[in-house]
């Protein structure tokens, strides 16, 4: 009994007079922001590391609906909901790959029956393109 409380009080020991700088956090330094569009021929590592696609979509989206590119996410939903009632389960925006095209919203809707309809809609007025289900 008494070795393993040694070995445990040894352990304890060694724990609390290793140095911490194993377990701190490395410090990074954030890449400057680059104009959409333009591709440095050799990057760095630190260039390399990718915002993910997802925040740099919700940044896009929120731009456009500021700058009146787009209509928000509630005039969008009004305008589904007053087409087709039922519960919205699902909004994605679909962004535009061409300059030209509009941006358009993917809205699915499951109807009051239990169908799930996959509505399109131009992001900028509104207008029902597709309806699919």
């Amino acid at each position: 009994m008494f070795r393993i409380t040694a070995h445990i009080l040894a352990l304890m020991v060694m724990f609390i007079a290793m140095p911490l700088d194993g377990f701190s956090q490395e410090i990074r330094e954030i890449p400057q922001p680059r104009e959409l569009g333009t591709r440095s021929v050799s990057q760095s590592p630190q260039e390399r590391l990718r915002i993910p696609d997802q925040f740099f979509r919700h940044d896009q989206a929120r731009d456009a609906v500021r700058s009146g590119n787009i209509l928000s996410l509630s005039v969008i939903r009004k305008a589904v909901q007053s087409e087709y009632p039922g519960k919205i389960v699902d909004v994605r925006l679909l962004v535009p790959k061409r300059e030209g095209i509009n941006y358009l919203y993917d809205v699915r809707v499951l109807t009051d029956a239990g169908k799930l309809l996959s509505v399109k809609i131009d992001a900028k007025n509104a207008k029902i393109i597709d309806v699919k289900g």
